[in-house]
């Protein structure tokens, strides 16, 4: 689950003890000089601390100024592309009836979840890492990070959808494929199913503050009633946004990976077969005629498309595997961890605690998968591409393109 908010691990280590003194006056001074010596004076005399941000009493990499630019210019990257894309996925498959198709519904809702986390996570959860404050009220505390949980579960859920149709449409039922309304239905589902799967995350995120430290601000966080059911949930949310869609993703592919290969390996004979005629008859009618050679030049142009087509299947299907692989397991291993060790002990080297910035990298790489998404099952598709950039360009749609329906090729699963 996204975290929108953050936790100091030494003030669950800390007695409660209140330190302010009700009957303390500051007294008048003559200057500001004089009234801050004084009050520092009085302030040891009574045991006194002031309070201070989180990021002064325990600086961090995350709060140095070249880690917060960098960071900066890179979410800044990441939302404008991702933003962009995912919006013109959307705007181009409601505008045109020729892309709304089962696969591209699935698509849509895909793009959906990326929107929510780019206009929520990208900014929100970069910002509570580095200032270590939730600057946005209990309610928001809430809602954000509801909201933040379903767009990530409704996300991987969509992935498992595409795979699991793809599956079934080009391997197991080829000629039967899946109905709009089927489509739509199961759509709805899986927004239920994360509702449901978010709503014990919702329901103990607390605002905390941490006076026993002295530390200023108010902090968006979860407040379990035993760390027992906190863990449980983590490994709950990890088996179902990582572990299961990954497993149902490489199974899925790989089995469409082996059903192309085999089709594609069965054209590539075909075409040898051909050829070989040719030579046979080209030999018997007693030399190569034109005809033969351009017939010959056909065949060899085939082999070479089916070749390349092979290549190109083999590449975005790896791709999918690879990039969800790569953007959410490092965030859902660090966080993982950090639920089952002291990260003061895990994350800290040489005196600097390296839990937040970490965090931020781990972050930062999921949610690339915003701007990847759209690029992977959106803009191979030959029609969403020319469509989106011609929308782009300020072309106008003409009433012969816009009617022509696009068609996956045989060995095309994007």
């Amino acid at each position: 689950v996204v975290v929108v908010g953050v936790e100091s691990a030494v003030a669950e280590d800390l007695v409660d003890i209140n330190l302010a003194k009700p009957s303390f006056r500051q007294p008048p001074s003559p200057d500001g000089h004089t009234a801050t010596m004084l009050r520092s004076t009085i302030m040891e005399l009574y045991g006194m601390v002031v309070c201070r941000s989180y990021t002064e009493k325990f600086p961090d990499p995350s709060n140095h100024p070249v880690t917060v630019a960098l960071f900066a210019v890179l979410y800044s990257f990441v939302f404008v592309i991702s933003f962009a894309g995912n919006l013109g996925v959307i705007y181009a498959t409601v505008r045109h009836r020729s892309l709304q198709t089962v696969q591209n519904i699935f698509i849509v809702n895909l793009a959906v979840s990326d929107v929510i986390l780019c206009v929520l996570s990208i900014p929100l959860t970069p910002v509570t890492h580095i200032a270590k404050q939730w600057y946005f009220g209990s309610m928001l505390c809430r809602v954000v990070g509801g909201i933040q949980a379903i767009g990530l579960f409704i996300g991987t859920f969509s992935l498992c959808a595409i795979a699991i149709d793809r599956y079934f449409r080009l391997v197991i039922a080829p000629g039967s494929p899946l109905r709009k309304v089927n489509a739509i239905r199961i759509t709805i589902l899986l927004w239920i199913i994360s509702i449901i799967v978010t709503l014990p995350y919702v329901y103990h995120m607390k605002m905390k503050k941490y006076p026993t430290i002295n530390v200023c601000g108010e902090f968006c966080t979860e407040k379990w009633p035993n760390v027992h059911s906190k863990r449980i949930y983590t490994l709950f949310v990890l088996a179902i946004q990582f572990v299961i869609p990954f497993t149902i993703m490489t199974i899925c592919y790989q089995a469409v990976f082996s059903f192309l290969r085999r089709r594609a390996k069965s054209r590539l004979t075909s075409i040898a077969q051909q050829a070989n005629l040719l030579y046979v008859v080209a030999a018997t009618a007693g030399g190569d005629t034109q005809q033969h050679k351009e017939q010959l030049t056909h065949l060899i142009e085939q082999k070479r498309r089916v070749m390349q087509q092979r290549r190109r299947v083999t590449l975005i299907l790896v791709s999918m595997v690879v990039i969800f692989g790569i953007t959410s397991l490092p965030h859902n291993i660090v966080s993982t961890l950090m639920e089952f060790t002291d990260s003061r002990d895990l994350l800290a080297y040489n005196g600097n605690d390296y839990t937040y910035l970490l965090n931020l990298i781990t972050h930062f790489l999921a949610m690339l998968s915003c701007v990847a998404n759209p690029m992977l099952y959106a803009f191979l598709n030959p029609e969403f591409r020319e469509l989106i950039l011609n929308g782009l360009a300020g072309f106008k749609w003409t009433p012969r393109f816009v009617s022509r329906t696009w068609q996956p090729t045989q060995t095309t699963v994007v």
